[in-house]
């Protein structure tokens, strides 16, 4: 009897040990499916990789020297906030240096002794006084998103290398206002030539009208009338001269060159196409000429276009490209705006790179347009105001491409220290055009006197 119990016991238990078992496993499979196959035992620095494959790319580091040339009050704020911006986001450290007016001769006493800032804005020189000491940028992811076109002329060298990021332009051509231009029946595609001009110039003067509004109490204006008509004349592709090289040798000759166009400039001012009071008349007033539709043209950079119209904000403006000899194309005078250049021997590369792909995105583009008011030049920045960019963009394709672009002509072909002497000697024709002799001797010994100085 004994024997039977324990025999009932012992399967009894048996039996109980598989329920258990059945009603355990379901529980193990799910734990399988939760977490992981045990791992050896890792230390911190060893788990490191698999941390690395859930966060960012690690941010660039380094510290730069930025040399900011001109930039001061508002222009200086937004820029901080860029570089700001720029060094939260890849831990770059950004010594910002800015010189106000002293910044370009600074850069030349940096230049002697070759220990240059990582990174510089060139202020229109980045071809022809930086390029030695730059890195090329044509191998940049960016480079393909710039206005090229409008660049090239001012930028590239005769091999087509850039040496800097150019963010902005200014563009400089024939501002006119499209409703002056209708009541006197001009049309201003019909512009291609001085001769074009000149004939629009009497037809205005007939309507009652100021052909061209220039406000020469400020010097720049007188400068920058000679500064774009002459290259039209002596430097220009087709124009009709061609002295480019005696204008960078010294030979030019003066008496002969700059008085035939002193004397042509001249007849704007007897024949009436240049306001009376040009010599006291500040640059608003000469805008405002412009924007109401007292005067149809000026011979400036298009930011005039919206100065202008802030004074008459429903006013029908243009641009055209500076009129040409009858062989030649019409031609911008473009400058180099806001542009930044690499030392071609900074010890910190990868920064400096960084700082130009994040200066050459879209947004920053727009962010700059908006206190700078030069036309931005990536492409899906946005101009400050459209409108104008618009009034450019237009002309260009009302040239069928048959336009050309070049330095601002004092950079390109006189030596430093001309820009004064180019308002002063203009204002000494304006004020006696019946005999440009004592203006053109002013203009000539100056400019042998500077060459002589710049080239031994």
């Amino acid at each position: 009897m004994k024997k039977i119990l324990a025999l009932i016991l012992a399967a009894l238990m048996v039996l109980t040990m598989f329920a258990c078992a059945a009603k355990t496993e379901p529980a193990k499979e799910a734990e399988q499916t939760t977490t992981t196959e045990p791992a050896e035992e890792t230390t911190p620095e060893e788990t490191a990789p698999a941390a690395e494959e859930t966060t960012e790319e690690p941010a660039v580091g380094g510290t730069i020297s930025v040399f900011a040339t001109s930039y001061t009050d508002a222009k200086l704020e937004v820029f901080q906030e860029i570089i700001n911006d720029f060094m939260a986001e890849t831990g770059v450290q950004v010594d910002l240096i800015t010189p106000g007016s002293e910044g370009e001769a600074q850069l030349k006493t940096m230049m002697a002794s070759n220990s240059l800032p990582d990174v510089w804005m060139t202020h229109g020189w980045s071809l022809l006084r930086y390029s030695e000491y730059l890195k090329v940028v044509n191998d940049q992811p960016w480079f393909d998103t710039i206005d090229k076109d409008s660049l090239a002329g001012v930028m590239a060298d005769e091999n087509g290398n850039f040496y800097a990021l150019g963010m902005s332009m200014s563009i400089s051509g024939l501002i006119y206002n499209k409703d002056a231009l209708d009541k006197a029946g001009v049309d201003p595609n019909s512009i291609r030539t001085w001769d074009d001009f000149d004939a629009a110039c009497e037809k205005l003067v007939a309507a009652g009208i100021t052909p061209l509004a220039i406000g020469g109490s400020v010097g720049g204006n007188l400068a920058g009338l000679l500064g774009s008509v002459a290259p039209t004349f002596w430097t220009d592709e087709g124009a009709k001269y061609d002295l480019g090289d005696s204008l960078k040798d010294g030979t030019f000759d003066f008496d002969i060159y700059a008085t035939e166009l002193y004397e042509y400039l001249a007849t704007w001012m007897k024949k009436g196409y240049i306001n009376e009071d040009v010599l006291t008349l500040d640059a608003a007033g000469a805008q405002q000429m412009l924007g109401s539709g007292e005067a149809a043209f000026m011979v400036r950079g298009t930011d005039n276009i919206t100065v202008a119209r802030q004074y008459y904000p429903d006013a029908n403006m243009g641009v055209l490209p500076l009129p040409s000899s009858a062989d030649g194309a019409p031609s911008f005078r473009v400058g180099e705006g806001d542009a930044w250049g690499v030392w071609k021997d900074t010890e910190n590369e990868a920064a400096c790179w960084a700082l130009l792909d994040y200066l050459a995105r879209p947004e920053v583009g727009s962010k700059w347009a908006t206190v700078s008011g030069a036309l931005p030049t990536v492409e899906g920045a946005d101009a400050a105001d459209v409108y104008t960019l618009n009034c450019y963009k237009q002309a260009v394709e009302d040239c069928n491409g048959k336009v050309q672009y070049d330095n601002l002509f004092d950079r390109k072909f006189f030596p430093s220290g001309m820009w004064g002497i180019m308002a002063d000697s203009m204002s000494m024709m304006l004020s006696n055009p019946d005999d440009v002799t004592e203006a053109v001797e002013y203009l000539r010994d100056n400019y042998l006197e500077l060459y002589a100085e710049q080239n031994g």
